[in-house]
């Protein structure tokens, strides 16, 4: 006998009674496991390309039009029809190209906002109704849990466990089952979560983990021999635990085709997500105005290996979260470091550098005025002076880079050449003695070599500055 997790739900004749619910959620199915071509799983992401280009556009509107809603909402107490229209278009949108992306279809995603029944990746929204405008003013507040559930598991599934699914696929051709219904999951919360960020419905997205097994009585209407036998999970066998008993003349479904999961013996074939005549007619923003009963719950029931698969992409994730956070901050620490490292280098520069300068002009000029021999030797003395405080002061300044550090070493070297060649000037004893030292020491080019060099490191620390 086949089995298959996911579970047909009928729809039901006509004119038989609805078990209503209070907030139906957004339904979303997909077709089972398939074989997959190759070379589109080989090419998955490159072919999603074109999709993602379009969608740049439609999410960037779709920003505008969820604002514009929200404001509807929040005073009509319902989200305008112009936004229902085009919010639930782009979910189906976004959802048909991640199930590809996500490798639960090798169908190529239709580039539209209109439903497709045949696509094996389906999603069906409740009518509109009247919202609490409580809830709608506070909505991205009490959407803060469901978007942390879904950023650790989004992380968790689109790190190494994407790669090894798609590795998986291109060698074998299919997607495991496990791996197929957690991505399933996944993306049928991220869903639900889009759908009730953008006001499309007021249920909130739980049910990461799915649904319960289905072990209600035969729907009315429908003849009970056809209705699958409730089954619990301790006495499945391990083929159909917690997946439920299929009639024995039910057939696995195949993609491309219509309703794209299944039929079940009795049961129209009709799906029942918007067509003529299913569930729960026309809803609102599927072609037609008129009102409405709510969905049919298209039931995902998760077998525990899909269980564990989802707990390890929260865990990865939240893995991933806590080493992006990490990582930021890091970069951030470092950034923050390297300019106050860099202010503060050019603090101490401009302040020893403006000092020196002073010190030196004033040497200059008392020099020129000197007309003893005393009073220059005095002079080179003081200079020199002011040449060994200064390379000690840069000497002392942490540079932020490499280039900063080399200059600075320079310009050290330069003043405590200097500084040397004055103290030996200094000691001299007689002006033709004094008048030799100033002549063969150097002090003149050693002087002009760490004007340069100051200049060169005042240029490397400026150009040092983060972008």
């Amino acid at each position: 006998m086949s089995s298959d997790p996911y579970q047909a739900y009928p729809s039901f004749p006509a004119g038989a009674p609805l078990q209503m619910i209070d907030e139906p959620a957004v339904q979303f199915i997909a077709a089972g496991p398939a074989r997959q071509r190759r070379l589109t799983v080989a090419f998955r992401s490159i072919l999603t390309i074109p999709h993602g280009f379009v969608l740049l556009f439609l999410n960037l509107a779709g920003v505008v039009v969820a604002f514009l809603g929200w404001w509807g909402a929040l005073f009509m107490g319902r989200l305008p029809e112009f936004a229902v229209t085009y919010l639930s278009g782009l979910a189906r949108w976004n959802t048909r190209v991640y199930g590809y992306l996500y490798l639960l279809t090798d169908v190529y995603p239709p580039f539209k906002f209109e439903d497709d029944p045949a696509y094996p990746v389906v999603i069906a929204i409740p009518p509109p109704g009247r919202l609490n405008r409580f809830a709608v003013f506070f909505r991205l507040f009490l959407s803060s849990w469901a978007n942390l559930v879904l950023t650790l598991v989004s992380y968790g599934a689109s790190t190494i466990v994407i790669f090894i699914a798609w590795l998986i696929t291109l060698i074998t051709g299919k997607l495991p089952t496990p791996l197929h219904l957690a991505f399933t999951a996944v993306l049928r919360f991220q869903t639900r979560y889009y759908c009730y960020l953008s006001l499309l419905t007021p249920t909130y997205p739980w049910k990461l983990f799915g649904d319960e097994p289905d072990v209600s009585a035969p729907v009315t209407g429908a003849p009970a021999e056809a209705a699958p036998p409730a089954q619990s999970a301790e006495t499945a066998t391990p083929a159909e635990s917690a997946w439920g008993t299929p009639p024995a003349d039910w057939t696995p479904p195949a993609y491309g085709t219509t309703p794209a999961y299944g039929t079940a013996a009795g049961y129209d074939t009709t799906p029942g997500y918007g067509t003529h005549g299913s569930v729960y007619g026309t809803p609102s923003g599927y072609g037609s105005a008129g009102p409405a009963s709510q969905p049919a719950n298209w039931r995902l029931v998760l077998p525990r290996s899909a269980k564990n698969l989802l707990i390890l992409f929260i865990v990865l994730g939240l893995i991933t979260d806590v080493g992006i956070q990490v990582a930021r901050g890091v970069i951030t620490n470092r950034a923050a470091h390297s300019v106050n490292a860099q202010a503060l280098a050019v603090s101490q520069w401009n302040s020893a550098a403006n000092a020196f300068n002073a010190k030196m002009t004033a040497w200059s000029t008392s020099e020129s005025a000197c007309q003893s021999l005393t009073c220059a030797t005095h002079g080179a003395a003081e200079a020199a002076s002011y040449m060994s405080a200064f390379a000690s002061q840069v000497r002392g300044i942490a540079m932020p880079t490499a280039a900063t550090s080399a200059a600075a070493a320079k310009a050290v070297a330069d003043a405590t050449r200097a500084s040397a060649d004055l103290t030996t000037v200094s000691q001299d004893t007689t002006v033709a003695q004094f008048q030799a030292d100033e002549a063969s020491s150097g002090v003149t080019p050693d002087l002009n070599a760490l004007q340069a060099d100051m200049n060169s490191l005042g240029t490397a620390l400026n150009a040092s500055a983060p972008s």
